[in-house]
């Protein structure tokens, strides 16, 4: 008998991590957004019932849960209606996937809630047409590893490829208080870059790549060169520079920012050094007077999970 009522985690995400503009994603152990999905007897019907941490609409054509979760519901024939409340510990506009967040967690649990059997990349559409609300794009690499989990690869067509996970990676992720939208940093990309650094860039996209799959995390956090996106983001995130170089005397070995920011991740070996490095963060965004939040995290090989 399928269940009346379903709890869905589904973890926040890193994109583009420097190397892979739009097409490379992962999925963190935290933090998470909380998604509880209940069947009603209302064919076809989707209702946002409440939101908690954060102030987002509720209507359902404006919601990027409820989007995505209209559409699967279509696509499966309106079996029934859904209720859906949403416990948020990613801020939107946070740059670690907020939205992809509840896309994912939305068509997931709608899968399970009805057991459809449709596997993460079969959801990856209808997940989709709820991140493009947020942020006017279909590119997967938040929603893609937010379904899957670990370390995807999204290319320009086909199937999302999973990437083995550097091991000896322990993340800090930063994300002082402030929101860039997707569209916001957009617009300060170019239109053309210079052929030398789109050469190195996938160059480097290359040396990532198999550093990955020979197990070399070092080579990987080596290879992490952003030429194409970051350089035109940076003016955009508060104190970079100063957080670049806080991370790096304390035990970063490379970092970068996350998907559009304003969030930061860096890149640690150990744990002790990870915490090395949230603590020097916290001391630095506090000398400067800015609410912020710091995760100590890793990949996570899961992506959205059913919880009690």
């Amino acid at each position: 008998m399928e269940p009346a009522k379903i709890s869905v985690w589904t973890p926040a995400t890193l994109a583009n991590i420097n190397v892979g503009f739009d097409g490379l994603g992962c999925a963190l152990s935290a933090p998470g957004e909380t998604l509880i999905m209940h069947r009603n007897a209302h064919r076809g019907s989707v209702c946002i019932r409440s939101i908690e941490g954060a102030n987002l609409p509720l209507e359902t054509d404006m919601n990027v849960a409820s989007v995505a979760a209209k559409s699967l519901l279509q696509t499966l024939g309106n079996p029934c209606g859904i209720d859906i409340d949403i416990i948020k510990e990613i801020k939107p506009g946070s740059g670690i996937g907020s939205s992809a967040a509840s896309a994912a967690g939305a068509v997931f649990a709608l899968n399970e809630l009805l057991d459809a059997g449709l596997r993460p990349d079969e959801l990856l559409p209808f997940a989709l047409d709820g991140e493009a609300l947020a942020s006017g794009s279909r590119h997967a690499d938040n929603v893609a590893p937010a379904l899957m989990g670990g370390l995807v690869l999204c290319p320009p067509e086909g199937a999302p490829m999973a990437i083995p996970i550097p091991s000896d990676w322990h993340l800090v992720i930063l994300h002082p208080d402030c929101v860039i939208r997707t569209e916001e940093a957009r617009q300060v990309l170019p239109l053309e870059v210079p052929f030398r650094d789109a050469a190195d860039q996938a160059r480097w996209m290359g040396v990532f790549m198999a550093a990955c799959h020979r197990g070399d995390g070092m080579l990987a956090a080596f290879a992490l060169e952003d030429l194409l996106a970051g350089p035109f983001r940076i003016p955009l995130i508060p104190h970079f520079d100063a957080v670049r170089r806080v991370a790096l005397e304390h035990g970063a070995r490379a970092g970068g920012i996350s998907g559009s920011g304003p969030s930061t991740f860096w890149i640690a070996r150990t744990q002790e050094e990870c915490a090395q490095v949230a603590s020097a963060l916290k001391t630095l965004m506090k000398s400067v007077n800015m609410d912020f939040d710091v995760h100590q995290t890793r990949i996570s090989h899961q992506g959205s999970r059913v919880i009690q």
